[in-house]
């Protein structure tokens, strides 16, 4: 546990086709904590309901 992480909400929409699509939107970073005992999450949100990833971010990502 020493990478830092982005946080993804993640919802589900229905596309023209009328298929289930599901959208992923960065809404913060998660930290390590020194003590490697869990991470620090920093949400650039507010009110952002459903449900969350922590992703390994992508190279060449802020």
């Amino acid at each position: 546990m020493n990478q830092i992480l982005d946080v993804l909400n993640v919802s589900t929409y229905t596309d023209k086709n009328g298929k289930e699509q599901k959208s992923f939107i960065r809404c913060g970073v998660a930290f390590p904590r020194k003590d490697n005992k869990g991470y620090i999450l920093k949400l650039d949100v507010q009110n952002m309901t459903g449900s969350y990833i922590l992703s390994s971010k992508k190279e060449g990502k802020k």
